[in-house]
């Protein structure tokens, strides 16, 4: 038998009555789910007297105080979140949970695994040996699994993996007040939120990117942790380059994470320099960026150049050699490291990476006046692009690319 949801007049009175008996906000809210079978995050906005509208506009007003690059949210949405039909994103459940005051589980989204408690009782606060601070000794040890899984991962299953492990830092920092466990949590928040941001640059848009990347510094800078904000700010510098997007401010951030702190990150911030740099056709300043990377890089300890993009390892360092030697149109050099990095195991599990460069070369050969070898460059990448990358920054590519070939070379592209 399927249970029709009570009116809002019938839920109303159960707040009324709730309150009157000196009852929690919480309370309110289970006894209308229980009695009225509205959902959790419904019952919430009820117990809280909102309307529809009144939610939507403080959402909006959360999102814009944390940041949010496009803070947009309707009353339409609001809805299907309510009734089930969709699921917010990460920085709505974030400021949903800011704005009913309490924590994912508790409206609806995810399970509330410590140890168990009843009635609305928050849970006891854990010690140094609990399972929350365990849990928080886990996630910090999965991120470099998290990082090497960017270039081995399709963004459909990384995505979301990392989505869940933001949602369970969430529920560990509202579970807990203790400063250093937040700290700590809000430090691989950053970390993770950037990973996100970095595999997103694939598959959507700038919007969504540099969302993801505000969010990640911002709990950086929460987090207290400099040489972390350094490594955020040369990866924002590197996605200004891809999206040819205001590269001026791009420039700006690559040379703010050039910091002595951060040994790592300036010398990623020195690549993403040379990009930049090359980009807007300064070859003296791109090739000086460059080998001051080189130099900074053969001085790197070894766990700051493993494959885990936490640092900057050999693969990425060549790769964006070959990136900006293929930009200022350097072809001898430019092939030269291609093969280089090509021999590295990671281009072999980094399909995105190959593809870029695939069309770093054929930008180049097209410049040169050799569209034959590079309308055989496009037409590789094009035939071998999976379904899920079709809207990122290699169909960007390979389109400005396309675009810009005469009629018969444009139609042989797409010639099986």
């Amino acid at each position: 038998m399927v249970t029709t949801p009570h009116s809002i007049a019938c839920a109303r009175r159960i707040v009324r009555d709730i309150e009157t008996a000196g009852g929690s906000t919480w309370e309110a809210v289970q006894a209308i789910r229980a009695h009225c079978g509205a959902s959790l995050l419904r019952a919430h906005r009820i117990a809280h007297g909102y309307t529809l509208v009144e939610v939507t506009e403080r959402l909006r007003r959360l999102l814009e105080e944390a940041g949010a690059a496009n803070p947009g949210v309707s009353h339409q949405s609001v809805s299907r979140w309510e009734t089930g039909l969709d699921m917010p994103g990460y920085q709505y459940l974030d400021a949903l949970c800011r704005l009913y005051h309490t924590r994912p589980d508790r409206l609806g989204f995810g399970h509330d695994y410590t140890e168990e408690h009843r009635g609305g009782a928050a849970p006891p606060a854990p010690t140094v040996d609990s399972g929350v601070w365990n849990t928080v000794r886990a996630l910090e040890e999965s991120v470099e699994l998290s990082g090497y899984l960017v270039y081995v991962q399709p963004p459909s299953e990384y995505i979301p993996a990392r989505m869940r492990d933001l949602a369970q830092i969430q529920h560990l920092m509202l579970a807990d007040r203790s400063a250093e466990l937040h700290r700590r949590l809000l430090r691989v928040e950053a970390i993770v939120a950037g990973l996100i941001a970095f595999r997103l640059n694939d598959v959507a848009d700038i919007h969504d990117t540099f969302m993801w990347l505000y969010k990640a510094r911002r709990a950086a800078r929460q987090a207290g942790d400099t040489a972390l904000e350094a490594w955020l700010r040369a990866h924002m510098a590197h996605i200004h380059e891809c999206y040819r997007h205001a590269l001026d401010q791009g420039l700006s951030a690559a040379q703010s994470a050039q910091t002595p702190e951060a040994r790592s990150a300036h010398v990623f911030g020195l690549l993403a320099e040379a990009g930049i740099q090359a980009r807007i056709g300064r070859r003296r300043e791109a090739m000086g960026a460059i080998a001051a990377a080189e130099r900074m890089f053969a001085a790197l300890p070894a766990t700051a150049t493993t494959d885990d993009n936490l640092g900057t390892s050999e693969y990425i360092l060549r790769w964006h050699q070959s990136h900006v030697l293929t930009s200022i149109g350097d072809r001898r050099a430019a092939e030269a490291m291609r093969a280089r990095v090509l021999e590295l195991p990671m281009a072999a599990k980094d399909q995105v990476g190959r593809a870029l460069m695939d069309l770093d070369l054929a930008a180049m050969l097209l410049r040169q006046g050799v569209p034959d070898q590079a309308c055989e460059l496009i037409r590789h990448v094009h035939q071998t692009l999976p379904a899920e990358l079709r809207a990122g920054q290699i169909q960007r590519y390979l389109t400005q690319l396309v675009t810009g070939l005469p009629q018969g070379l444009r139609e042989s592209i797409f010639q099986r």
